[in-house]
Parts: C-alpha cells; structure tokens; sequence
C-alpha cells in the first residue's frame, strides 16, 4: 500500500462549515457542546509545537470562557507527560512504537466555575466530577488504571469493572447509567480476546446486556503510567421520566455483541439543552462484522465515515452536529488519507483531532469516533 511519508497537515484548524455546532477560536481550537454543560476542546499540534504550550492553547480557552478543565487527553509519546502537570485526570497515551518527542494532538472537557464537585473513586482516588442539571446527574471519571499489575490481562480488566461498579454506586450511580467507555490498551491485538472475554463476563453477571449497554472506544496505546490500560468513563443518571439513554443501532453494521465485543454502536442521550449523541470507536466494518477492504485504507475510511453519517441519519443529524472526533490511525505516515478522503466524498470539515494507536485488529487501518450535538 503506497501512503504519504510525511506527517499529516491538517494542524491548522479550518472555517467550520455554515451551521456547525462546532466553532474554531482564534487559536486554532475546536470549541463545542456535549451536553449537562460539558464542553469539548481539542486540537491538533501545530508544528514544534511543545506539550505545555498545545495545553495552555486549550486552557487558556477554558479560561475564556470561565470554564474549569475536568478531564482530558493527550496523544503523544507517552514520556512527555513528564514535562507536564495539572491539576485534573489527563492520560498521555500513544501506540508502542510512536516516535520519541512525536506531539499529535491533545483535548480538555470542562465545566461551568462552581457547577460541580470533584469526587474519588472507590479506592480513595481522585479521578472524577459530579454534577447535575435539572434533567440530569453526570458522572466523568478519567485517567483509570488497574491497581494489580501483576495480575493477568483478564483479572485486571474484571477487577476494573468491579472498581468502576462499586464507584458507580458511591456516587448513587447505576451501570444502567453507564453510557460511555474509552480503553486505551497496551499492545491491544496481543490481549483483546482477553478483554473481550472479562467484560463480557462482568456483563453477563450484571445483566448489562438486559439494559443500556455503553457506548465505547478500544484502541491500542501505551500510556505515562506503564499500566496495561487506562480508562475514562462518562455516566448520565435522569432525573425525570421526560428524558433518556438510549442504544443506537447503526443502519450499515450489525451489533456488535454479535461478534463478541461487547458495546453499543452509539448512545443517544436527552438533556434540558439538547441531545447529544455517543458514536463509539467505528472501523471499517461490514454488515456481518468482517473487516473490509482489507489492505486497501483509502476504501475502509471511506465505508467508516459512511457508516458513521449513516448513524448520524438516523438520528436527524449531519455532520454538521459533530461535537468532536478522534481519528485513529496505526501508522502516523497514513494519516493524511484522511482529508483526501474527507474532501473526495464531499464531506464538511468536522473538529478532528489525530491520534497514533493501533485499532482492534490488525487488518483495521483507520477508526473514527465522535460526539454529535442537536439543540432540537
């Protein structure tokens, strides 16, 4: 497969299309709605670019717009997280191999100054933030990593959900109420069966898959703790019987439970702003669940933003309701397939940010995931 040996340009942000719900600020950063107040922004790093300085890019704009950074992400060399502290969850996570000092991109959700609490976890940890509106209670955790490292891939990532069941709770929080996973797994493709089979199992003993099964995202990246995996968590309890979360099929792909990956294709969930709408981590998959296009990335980008536009659809949005989305690619020289493609089906341009990690198989070349937001 010929590809471009050159770092992807899309570290300029572009004029959002006409109706976005996104916006760019000055400095280059993808400002947007999630729901319950909670807004994204995310960026890619500009040339040279040092970690501190994407980070204040962001912060400063939190700062703006008198917004408090909660939890965030950076994909990057996982050592630079080093040079670097704040004072909320952040994980620094890339693939095993991503270049020494490579800088990809970086995002921050926030809240309103004096809207939440911050909260810990069942060990003692501090890690979340709690908050609530008139028709919701949110529960963020992020930067979770197993506490048993010797332990084996199965065990620690059954006693994770263990942890995140007994949190849940403390808070007066639910599984049911769980709607959003992201896993960042080292060395993925030597241990996904392996995780498949725990979460499947927690599931089954829980009864999760009798109730909202979360949306979620499993890549392949190391991280600055050297810790098998890390993971950031959303949950939304309602407080009324007037709004919900609800499973999303995707009209182009079968669940995905039917070939044991226990997760949902998206979560959709209404708020007193609006309903803001969960895509999980989406490859280019077929009907079945075969990978497809195999060796080809130029036609299985093509069928995920497909599969993608089609779950937006059927919701009654477009690509113009995107909140933000992570692109991730196992080969960083591959990386600018992406707005080839983007520009070839004559699709807008969407707050993308880049990230180096591998995708749940090998023969998976490209993954989106994104959140979208509709004020109707």
């Amino acid at each position: 497969m010929k590809t471009a040996n050159t770092r992807h340009s899309l570290n300029t942000a572009q004029a959002s299309p006409p109706g976005a719900i996104c916006t760019t600020t000055a400095g280059g950063v993808f400002e947007a709605p999630l729901g319950g107040g909670l807004v994204s922004f995310s960026a890619n790093a500009l040339p040279g670019e040092k970690p501190a300085a994407l980070l204040e890019r962001l912060l400063s704009e939190c700062v703006r717009r008198k917004l408090v950074a909660v939890q965030g992400n950076v994909f990057s060399d996982p050592a630079l997280a080093e040079a670097v502290s704040v004072d909320f969850p952040i994980s620094w996570t890339g693939r095993h191999d991503t270049p020494e000092g490579d800088l990809r991109s970086a995002r921050v959700l926030a809240l309103p100054e004096g809207s939440f609490e911050r909260v810990e976890d069942s060990l003692g940890i501090r890690n979340g933030v709690l908050w609530e509106t008139s028709d919701n209670r949110y529960l963020l955790l992020g930067a979770l990593i197993p506490e048993n490292p010797d332990a084996s891939a199965f065990a620690q990532v059954d006693l994770i959900w263990r942890r995140l069941k007994a949190t849940l709770e403390k808070s007066k929080f639910a599984l049911t109420d769980l709607v959003r996973t992201w896993f960042f797994n080292d060395h993925i493709l030597d241990w996904y069966d392996d995780f498949n089979a725990a979460r499947t199992a927690f599931f089954n003993e829980n009864n999760v898959f009798g109730s909202l099964v979360p949306a979620s995202t499993g890549v392949g990246t190391s991280n600055a703790l050297g810790a098998l995996f890390t993971l950031d968590v959303l949950a939304v309890a309602p407080r009324t019987e007037k709004v919900s979360a609800i499973m999303v099929p995707s009209p182009l792909q079968c669940p995905a439970n039917d070939y044991k990956s226990a997760f949902s294709r998206a979560v959709e969930v209404a708020g007193d702003e609006g309903r803001h709408l969960l895509v999980s981590g989406t490859a280019g998959i077929e009907p079945e669940g075969q990978t497809a296009h195999l060796g080809d990335l130029d036609r299985q980008i093509d069928l995920a933003l497909r599969v993608v536009a089609a779950i937006l659809e059927s919701r009654g949005m477009d690509w113009r309701n995107v909140s933000r989305a992570i692109l991730y690619f196992p080969d960083v020289s591959w990386m600018p397939h992406y707005e080839a493609r983007r520009v070839a089906l004559g699709l807008p341009d969407i707050p993308a940010i880049y990230a180096h990690c591998d995708v749940c198989r090998g023969d998976l070349l490209f993954e989106i995931e994104l959140d979208a937001f509709s004020f109707a």
